[in-house]
């Protein structure tokens, strides 16, 4: 397998992993808003933060492996940051996981758009 096709597809991974995880947590305060069901979550709801966090550092750890852009490694690493400090003090940053999963999707997009225009990446 190609470096390029590693670095897209984590990139594809990272981009599905952080708009799920922006869903769910969406999905959080609309079943405040309907009911008390927060009471009523399952345990694995809350679960599936850390499973989008080790999605997420797979993803990131690809494709900043994958770019020469400092900018982009930079950037890619400091949303996971943000995404983890906001999952880790979740009660009281819950919103920083919005501003994390958008910066990684817009990140990751970027990486892929960079990729197939310029062709470059490490070897």
């Amino acid at each position: 397998m190609s470096e390029e096709t590693v670095s897209i597809q984590s990139d594809r991974a990272g981009i599905a992993s952080a708009v799920l995880c922006m869903v769910h947590c969406l999905a959080v305060p609309v079943f405040y808003l309907t009911k008390d069901w927060f009471t009523a979550l399952p345990t694995w709801w809350h679960q599936l933060d850390y499973v989008f966090l080790l999605i997420s550092f797979w993803a990131v750890y690809h494709s900043a492996g994958h770019t020469k852009l400092r900018s982009i490694k930079a950037s890619l690493w400091i949303f996971w940051v943000i995404l983890s400090v906001s999952i880790i003090f979740e009660a009281t940053l819950h919103w920083m996981a919005y501003v994390a999963s958008a910066g990684l999707i817009a990140t990751h997009f970027i990486n892929i758009k960079r990729l197939r225009k310029y062709r470059t990446y490490n070897l």
